[in-house]
């Protein structure tokens, strides 16, 4: 919130409404649109794995549930309201164990995309603007080798409390039968929800008449996704703009487009969520009724 206040002061709220002005509310309605699809293929992703589990999850259920947990996610820091998902199919759950393990896969294919396009972007914005300069003394392989030397040892000497640990939630992660085709599907299903979900920055960009180039804001975006991760924000709010803004002084962007275009995003966002605000109104989650789930 801070860094918001301080983008906006510096900025100014006129030049900024300005930029905003130049969206239409048809492209706003179509951006919409294009959110509830990807939403929808996700929820098709959820249900698939959910099955594999042996979790009897029907599509209208799966579609309800996950636009709920979208909701949570993104009123939460690093998007852990998601897990509330479970609350409300806990009666067709085998087990808990197999139940988060279930909720863990479907994030685990977003993770793997986030981090798949996200590594594109670096290299691309590495190879195009040499965002990462390697110090004389500290090359950033020499740093990362120290971390991995650390990583080793601490999973050396702790190795059975890990073990220990994790064994019970590995065997029930192990328990599903999605098998190859199935694991390409939700990969597949991930990778295009994720092109509409970040491409809508793209598409109202374009609507805005920016001349930015679109390689590089879809790519940027990505990295931005992983930023939101962090628990440190509510629905990316400080970290989108700081991160757009950084991303259109690349391409000697004005600032005031970036707020305006990262304001936009925030707005569809909220519209989006409609939904799953609405069927979490109808049906909400007790706090106490939680703790069950652990």
């Amino acid at each position: 919130m801070i860094l918001f206040c301080l983008l906006i002061y510096k900025v100014g709220w006129e030049d900024t409404l300005e930029s905003i002005k130049k969206v239409s509310i048809a492209h706003l309605l179509v951006a919409i649109v294009i959110f509830w699809i990807a939403f929808y293929l996700k929820s098709v992703r959820w249900k698939i794995i959910s099955n594999s589990f042996g979790i009897p999850l029907h599509s209208y259920q799966a579609l309800k549930v996950f636009f709920i947990g979208l909701f949570l996610a993104n009123i939460t820091p690093g998007k852990l309201g998601d897990f509330g998902r479970l609350f409300y199919i806990k009666d067709q759950l085998p087990n808990k164990k197999v139940g988060w393990s279930s909720l863990i896969m479907d994030r685990i294919f977003d993770l793997i995309c986030l981090f798949f396009f996200s590594l594109i972007a670096l290299f691309y914005y590495q190879i195009n603007f040499k965002i990462l300069k390697s110090s004389p003394n500290y090359s950033p392989a020499f740093l990362l080798g120290v971390i991995l030397v650390v990583l080793i040892f601490v999973l050396f000497v702790f190795r059975k409390k890990i073990e220990k640990y994790i064994k019970p939630w590995w065997e029930a992660f192990n328990s599903h039968t999605l098998g190859a085709k199935g694991v390409l599907l939700a990969l597949g299903i991930t990778c295009f929800s994720m092109v509409l979900i970040y491409g809508v920055f793209n598409y109202i960009a374009w609507s805005m008449s920016i001349p930015i180039n679109h390689i590089g804001l879809f790519l940027g975006v990505f990295i931005l996704g992983l930023l939101t991760l962090l628990p440190i924000t509510v629905l990316g709010i400080g970290v989108r703009e700081t991160s757009l803004v950084v991303i259109f002084q690349l391409y000697d962007l004005p600032s005031q487009d970036a707020i305006a275009l990262s304001l936009i995003i925030f707005l569809l966002q909220l519209v989006s969520f409609i939904p799953g605000a609405i069927w979490f109104y109808l049906s909400p989650i007790q706090l106490s009724e939680l703790k069950e789930l652990k």
